[in-house]
């Protein structure tokens, strides 16, 4: 059984029961880091959901691939060009790009908080 037909089924047994009405705000599904949050948001892309969910510290993500233009200009030898850009590892420092937006909040438990996007 795939994730779709559980996931499907409950949003739209809330719609048919009336706790979701066209106007409400979309359904929050909110998984833990062992599901693929990503996938999850692929695979409900056509439902009034947002997904919410945490990656693992492990994970590796790959960025989209350079334009045409782009990968002439890297590769003037020719070849074929790449399906993916990059890796964006969460481990890895060294493989992320400068920050857009960065927040910060002093915590009572765990001192202060930083994230970065």
């Amino acid at each position: 059984m795939s994730l779709r037909s559980p996931l499907h089924s409950w949003v739209k047994r809330l719609i048919a029961t009336g706790q979701w009405c066209t106007g409400d705000p979309e359904v929050l599904v909110v998984p833990d880091a062992d599901y693929d949050a990503p996938r999850i948001a692929h695979l409900l892309a056509d439902l009034a959901v947002q997904i919410l969910g945490r990656l693992r510290s492990n994970r590796v993500l790959r960025r989209p691939a350079p334009s045409p233009e782009e990968f002439a200009r890297a590769s003037p030898a020719g070849g074929r060009p790449p399906k993916h850009g990059g890796e964006f590892a969460f481990g890895d420092p060294a493989s992320w790009d400068t920050e857009h937006v960065v927040t910060s909040t002093d915590t009572r438990l765990y001192g202060n908080a930083t994230a970065q996007a």
